[in-house]
């Protein structure tokens, strides 16, 4: 199994059209603050974590290099599961609440997370330590800080820790509107740090990171914050009309994501997940199943004598798996006007 972090051509294939459907989920994603990342450092991104998976594909879609992410350390149980994470980039990091034994396995994810920041990549972690949809921003872990504190002092670059700021119009509801804030980048050693050199070195370590947590709760805090100038796109007089003939085609095209959604969805006790679940259902599940009755209806049109010339016999099964990614923001789009 290859390192996290190396060069996979399948996973640089597979996030072009994660990144593409990401966008197309929502009404409108806006980016702001993207000159803020630099490239001349190694790079730990601190997004809130409100959304689940969508959270950590809201920082994807804002990069056009892979990112490394952690995820919380029980859903490696299963070694199928946990090379599949391995191939999308994803490494475990254990909670408290995972055992205190099982904490020493984080060695090697905070290991493996220098050595990301050592070949280029952004290292991402949520640290909240787990979602809430509560206003504002839970108390954040140690994690982040003993990670940038040993990358600081393995990486030959300066290492930064870049603030992001995830604020959705409704995170349970498809085609509304997303704002990324990324903030300015925090460097892991301050000017006023150099105090803390004259204290023990476990006092040292404990302080820093006290420090250094303050000052990334308060640079998130002011990006998750609401306006009252904040505006969210919707979707104008024509476009609505435009859409309409469209409707009832891609309201077809979804009978298998939305069946795949509603058997999951009542299984699910957070909300925070049912986007989530949206999105796996409608835009890899969905495909995937029209592939599958693609090939079904190759088969039979080939096998089975029919007056079509041989090129539409073998284009016309594929259509719907064609059209399949955009039938999501159309049917959903026409749903959500109705609420």
């Amino acid at each position: 199994m290859k390192a996290v972090y190396e060069n996979n051509r399948a996973y640089n294939i597979l996030v072009r059209y994660v990144r593409w459907s990401f966008r197309r989920m929502f009404h409108s994603v806006s980016y702001v603050g993207l000159d803020n990342v630099p490239s001349d450092a190694a790079v730990i991104f601190s997004p809130n974590h409100v959304n689940t998976l969508l959270d950590a594909l809201a920082v994807l879609s804002a990069q056009k290099t892979p990112v490394v992410f952690a995820a919380r350390a029980d859903l490696f149980k299963k070694p199928a599961l946990a090379r599949a994470l391995n191939f999308l980039k994803i490494m475990p990091i254990y909670r408290i609440r995972d055992g205190a034994d099982s904490l020493s396995g984080n060695d090697a994810t905070f290991q493996t997370a220098v050595q990301t920041l050592k070949t280029g990549l952004p290292f991402c972690i949520f640290p909240e330590g787990r979602h809430s949809q509560e206003p504002g921003l839970l108390p954040l872990r140690k994690g982040i800080a003993r990670i940038a504190l040993k990358a600081a002092e393995d990486v030959d670059k300066p290492v930064v820790i870049v603030p992001v700021g995830l604020v959705y119009e409704d995170y349970t509801d498809f085609r509304t509107n997303l704002k990324i804030n990324i903030g300015e980048p925090m460097p892991v050693w301050t000017p006023e740090d150099d105090e803390l050199q004259e204290t023990d070195e476990e006092s040292e370590e404990r302080k820093h990171s006290r420090k250094l947590l303050q000052r990334l709760t308060e640079k998130m805090q002011a990006l998750i914050a609401r306006h009252p100038r904040d505006k969210f796109a919707r979707d104008t007089t024509l476009v609505k009309i435009l859409r309409l003939p469209m409707v009832p085609f891609a309201g077809l095209l979804m009978l298998p994501g939305i069946g795949v959604f509603n058997i999951f969805k009542n299984k699910i006790a957070d909300r925070a997940f049912l986007n989530s679940i949206r999105y796996v259902a409608c835009y890899l599940i969905n495909p995937l199943i029209w592939l599958l009755l693609g090939l079904i209806a190759l088969i039979v049109m080939l096998c089975v004598p029919v007056g079509l010339p041989l090129w539409l016999r073998i284009v016309l099964p594929f259509v719907p798996l064609i059209l399949s990614p955009f039938a999501p923001e159309i049917w959903y789009g026409a749903v959500r006007q109705k609420r």
